[in-house]
């Protein structure tokens, strides 16, 4: 069996992807996989995998056409397995808003979203785009003239939640079971944005998160829930806000990174699990 590590893209979030692909691609020929890695670009999109010789195909995508369905779905239509979520799963994750739709049915609480402008009742609030990933983009706002402004400046579909203050919570769920919490706590930024993720040192991880016990099983209940309810396979992370032991569900991420920065390899440890480990869970899991 021959594995194609697929990496790189043309989202915001490709850079990520390599070192997240790279690190994949050490553990699997560590192991005795017969395993390569394509580095894709704009040129070979689609192509890559048409012309690739693989057996299994390793997602290591974030963001944009990589998490959001559209290569599961040259996969599919290739008859090719692949690791992780399928079609359906990976677009509506990729989808916050659709995402926080279908978590308030399950009864998971969360910030209060505004459609227009014009509805937000108090601030500040918190502008994103709406199907991107790695905190890109996010602009905290305090005013009208700053929500305008933030909006123009995120290409493509944004969205507006109230912004919620408090400490930064990461659940992983790995084939259907929560691997832990883990708290996030930002070095240089008030938010938890793309340096404080990637950079050395850009924030500290308390794993497991030493917080109240309920606001703990609720995160971790929660984001096994988001897991079913979107029927994501493999292994996802959902990103909360703690604030006075309330716990408020921001959004889930269908491929989440596997760099040394990353929170995934880390919530595995609480279950005793490797970076090894993860990986081939999901070769195996892709496989079944």
């Amino acid at each position: 069996m021959r594995i194609a590590v697929f990496m790189g893209g043309v989202s915001s979030e490709k850079e990520v992807s390599i070192r997240s692909g790279e690190a994949i691609l050490e553990s699997l020929q560590r192991q005795g996989y017969d395993a390569y890695g394509v580095v894709l670009t704009e040129k070979n999109m689609i192509s890559a995998f048409q012309e690739e010789q693989y057996d299994l195909a390793y997602l290591a995508l974030h963001g944009g056409a990589g998490e959001n369905g559209e290569i599961q779905s040259v996969l599919e239509l290739l008859g090719k397995k692949y690791t992780g979520s399928g079609v359906a799963a990976s677009a509506i994750s990729m989808d916050k808003l659709l995402t926080k739709k279908i978590a308030s049915l399950e009864g998971v609480r969360m910030a209060k979203t505004f459609t227009t402008v014009a509805e937000i009742s108090r601030y500040p609030v918190m502008v994103k785009p709406s199907k991107d990933g790695s905190s890109v983009g996010i602009h905290v706002c305090n005013n009208q003239e700053e929500v305008e402004k933030a909006l123009q400046e995120i290409s493509g579909y944004a969205m507006i939640e109230e912004y919620i203050q408090g400490e930064e919570l990461t659940v992983g769920v790995l084939n259907g079971k929560a691997l832990g919490v883990l708290k996030i706590i930002p070095q240089a930024a008030d938010i938890y944005d793309y340096e404080s993720k990637y950079a050395a040192g850009g924030s500290i991880h308390e794993f497991p998160a030493r917080i109240a016990k309920i606001a703990y099983e609720e995160a971790m209940v929660n984001a096994v829930k988001i897991h079913e309810a979107l029927g994501m396979k493999g292994v996802s992370r959902s990103d909360f806000i703690l604030k006075d032991d309330q716990v408020y569900f921001l959004e889930v991420n269908a491929c989440p990174g596997m760099t040394k920065t990353s929170l995934v390899p880390d919530l595995a440890t609480l279950q005793g699990y490797t970076f090894d480990d993860i990986t081939r869970i999901l070769v195996e899991d892709a496989l079944a």
